[in-house]
C-alpha cells in the first residue's frame, strides 16, 4: 500500500467478516478513522466524502494489487455500494 492516508496495521478480520464487506472497504475504513470518527461510525453514517475516500482508496488498493478484486462493485451495507472503474486491469 502506497498511499500515505492507509493505516500502518490491518484491521480486525471479524470487523468486516460482521459486516459482510470487501477487505478493502474495510481497510479503506480503517485508514479514514480518527479519535474524531472511529470506523464504526465510518460505517454506520458516511459523510459523503469520507464515502468517495472510501472509493478511492479501493480503487488504489486493488489497481496496487494490495487486494484481490471481486468484481467491480463494493458494498458497505445491502443499500449502499459503488462500482469501481480500475485504471489497471491486470487481475
Amino acid at each position: 500500500m502506497r498511499n500515505a492516508i492507509c493505516s500502518t496495521f490491518a484491521p480486525p478480520s471479524e470487523w468486516g467478516l460482521s459486516r459482510q464487506t470487501h477487505p478493502a472497504v474495510v481497510q479503506a475504513i480503517f485508514a479514514l478513522s480518527s479519535d474524531q470518527r472511529a470506523p464504526e461510525v465510518i460505517w454506520e453514517t458516511p459523510t459523503a466524502d469520507e464515502w468517495q475516500k472510501v472509493a478511492l482508496l479501493v480503487a488504489e488498493y486493488l489497481d496496487d494489487g494490495d487486494f484481490a478484486g471481486d468484481g467491480d462493485r463494493y458494498a458497505r451495507d445491502s443499500f449502499v455500494s459503488f462500482r469501481l472503474r480500475l485504471t489497471n486491469r491486470g487481475n
